[in-house]
């Protein structure tokens, strides 16, 4: 028998018994949705962290409190020691063109008229965070070091917080309150969208010297350092380190680029990727054992067809390879019933969960296809073997 017979004797086979072999390829299905899906959901995270962090740029690299010994687990936040200061030095004393740009963030409820928007981070910022961060006003301006040095109550939405407290109209010249404190909106910012359920565009930003008045500190949450070339960043980040060490205990800052983040964001999605798909994985083993065991009904119940065939000559290889195509057939079709399914729950998860979109990752379908097809010529092996290894005549004589 050529490939193609044997691949038209095995579909014949399959769709003698459809309920059977429906329900047999419905597990081999669920296992390989449930590979498609977990790993896509991986993958696609895995590039919303990614896209997140190229966004704040390949030349920044971050100065921030370092985390305490014991800090995660009594879930106290790290206390920073950064101040003005030091941001002032790293850009005094380096030998490099570079940007620098502390931020003082805090959450608040941010309020106009009788519309309020709690959880908005406010972000202390100077001029020079637009060039630092590459993000710049769509509508109006940002403030100026006048504003700076003047405390001068003005601030600049994000587009979430526009929406939420103008309706849709325009904020500019408008006012807004913070902690009891009037300040009029200068400009709009460009949107950055969302990272799962975090709502980038919920910032509002205001002149450093403005933040530390309304939150009673003088200390920094960060620090960012814009270098004229991602090829700088290592030289740049061991020199503020050298400058900062001046000043502060190794165990009081950390200085981290974004190359290194991502290295980190990466590194965390293979780990989790590779459990997701053994975790999946296991389920389709299991559809594998559904296959092998109604492979097994299906030896027992062809029995006295087998001796037919062999007594009119068939070999034990042409046995086995008939019965081994009939399991990878089901495994097959369970494979591609299930990329199916992927691709549909892909679709209702998008629509539950609008701010994530959930692409079906090729990589994921080959993988998965690739798998199921192993499993069946694994589970099918041994059925395929005790079939061809029947004796004849005990064969023809099986009721």
């Amino acid at each position: 028998m050529t490939p193609l017979e044997y691949a038209q004797v095995s579909f014949e086979a399959v769709a003698a018994n459809k309920l059977r072999s429906t329900l047999t390829t419905l597990g081999v299905a669920i296992g390989s949705a449930a590979i498609i899906l977990l790993i896509s959901i991986s993958i696609g995270a895995s590039r919303e962290v990614t896209k997140l962090v190229e966004g704040l740029g390949s030349n920044l690299y971050l100065v921030a409190p370092a985390r305490q010994k014991g800090a995660a687990l009594s879930g106290t936040a790290s206390i920073s020691r950064l101040q003005m200061s030091h941001a002032e030095r790293l850009q005094r004393e380096t030998a490099f063109h570079v940007v620098v740009s502390p931020v003082l963030n805090n959450a608040a409820t941010v309020r106009h008229g009788r519309e309020a928007k709690s959880g908005v981070v406010v972000s202390g910022t100077l001029p020079n965070f637009q060039e630092a961060r590459n993000w710049r006003p769509a509508r109006g301006t940002y403030f100026r070091k006048s504003d700076v040095d003047s405390v001068r109550p003005v601030a600049v939405l994000g587009q979430s917080v526009e929406t939420a407290l103008f309706a849709g109209g325009d904020a500019l010249g408008r006012e807004i309150v913070i902690a009891g404190e009037k300040l009029r909106v200068t400009g709009v910012m460009e949107s950055k969208g969302q990272l799962f359920d975090l709502d980038l565009d919920n910032q509002v930003f205001i002149p450093l010297t403005m933040a530390q008045r309304l939150f009673g500190t003088t200390t920094l949450s960060f620090i960012f350092v814009a270098v004229p070339k991602p090829d700088d960043i290592p030289a740049a980040m061991a020199e503020a380190r050298r400058i900062l060490g001046q000043t502060l205990l190794p165990d009081q800052y950390n200085v981290r680029s974004q190359g290194e983040t991502l290295e980190t964001v990466q590194s965390i999605s293979l780990i989790f990727t590779a459990m997701l798909g053994s975790v999946a994985g296991v389920s389709l083993l299991v559809g594998g054992i559904g296959i092998m065991n109604i492979m097994i009904v299906s030896v027992i119940e062809r029995t006295r067809e087998i001796g037919l065939r062999k007594a009119l000559g068939a070999r034990e290889p042409d046995i086995l390879v008939q019965f081994l195509s009939e399991a990878i057939v089901l495994s097959f079709l369970g494979g591609c019933f299930g990329t199916a399914l992927s691709y549909l729950g892909a679709l209702v998860a998008s629509k539950v969960y609008p701010s994530f979109v959930l692409s079906v990752s090729l990589t994921a379908v080959g993988l998965a296809l690739g798998f199921s097809i192993a499993v069946g010529t694994f589970f099918g092996a041994y059925p395929a073997y005790r079939a061809a290894h029947l004796d004849p005549i005990e064969a023809l004589r099986h009721d």
